[in-house]
């Protein structure tokens, strides 16, 4: 072979080299395409919270200065977060055509977010309470924007407490009669909102005169006891929507990704969640994972 046959033939050898390397690069770089997006979006549904939850707040915390601070700083900087905030000045509006000083201070600020919800809280004993009565305190705070002349002084529905889960004919008319007192009333905004509170899971037919139930009001042992959400499926006839969750007494070390697992698989039943790991009053002060807790509602 003469030389330069030799250096033809080098040539050759280099690019048939050149185009193995080539076909392999491209090879790679295609299973690169194919296993990243791959990666990616297990990474994703693995880090992913599920539906969005409102964070439902049942605020008998007396609005001392600075006692709701911690609560509007949370709604401030989580502006995408809707808050469900249940307002009680004394077991309800109180005695009087306004709540106190301090309560027509604060309430309007909370009611200037447009995330922010606020409820009046009611309670009705089982069903069993005069519903003369009842139907007073709703109307009371219906009046609060016409009585203080300020049209920021408001709730937007009605937080029913202690409402029953067996069911009675006279208990069904009864909570009726006050859904439609409640949607009537036009101190409550365009869309009066009603939520019903039996601590846990109603016979279904009540669910129809609420916007929201509360189905589960207890400690997180009783939630691991009673094997977690698998307990909402069983809810005849709902759907996440209509139901909240209240979990109190969670223990401190249910925390970070412990936390984040709890947070997860409520959110995946409820609408509306609620979860503190202050053990005695629960719904009068804000604990220490309280922003936590807010935080992953945000995820």
């Amino acid at each position: 072979m003469s030389t330069a046959e030799k250096h033809v033939s080098k040539r050759g050898c280099l690019r048939s080299r050149r185009s193995r390397i080539i076909l392999a690069v491209v090879a790679f770089i295609v299973i690169l395409a194919a296993i990243i997006p791959a990666v990616v979006v297990t990474t994703l549904r693995k880090n992913s919270m599920g539906p969005k939850s409102k964070v439902f707040v049942p605020l008998y915390v007396y609005p001392a200065p600075g006692a709701w601070s911690p609560l509007e700083e949370v709604i401030s900087a989580h502006p995408n977060v809707n808050f469900t905030v249940v307002i009680n000045p004394g077991s309800g509006p109180g005695p009087n055509a306004l709540p106190d000083a301090n309560y027509t201070q604060e309430i309007p600020k909370l009611a200037a977010h447009d995330n922010v919800r606020l409820l009046g809280y009611v309670h009705t004993t089982y069903a069993t309470r005069n519903i003369s009565l009842v139907r007073k305190d709703v109307e009371t705070y219906s009046a609060w924007p016409t009585a203080s002349s300020n049209p920021d002084l408001a709730v937007q529905g009605i937080f029913f407490d202690e409402t029953p889960q067996q069911y009675s004919a006279n208990s069904l008319a009864y909570l009726q009669n006050l859904t439609d007192l409640t949607k009537g009333l036009n101190g409550f905004g365009s869309v009066p909102f009603v939520v019903h509170n039996p601590g846990g899971v109603p016979d279904s037919r009540y669910l129809s005169t609420a916007d929201s139930t509360v189905v589960f009001e207890e400690t997180y042992g009783t939630f691991q006891e009673r094997h977690g959400a698998k307990l909402f499926t069983a809810i005849p006839e709902s759907n996440r929507t209509q139901l909240c969750a209240v979990i109190h007494s969670v223990p401190n070390t249910v925390e970070g990704s412990k936390l984040r697992g709890l947070v997860k698989q409520v959110r995946s039943v409820a609408d509306e969640v609620f979860i503190t790991h202050l053990s005695s009053d629960y719904y009068a002060s804000f604990g220490t994972k309280w922003a936590e807790f807010v935080d992953l509602m945000a995820a």
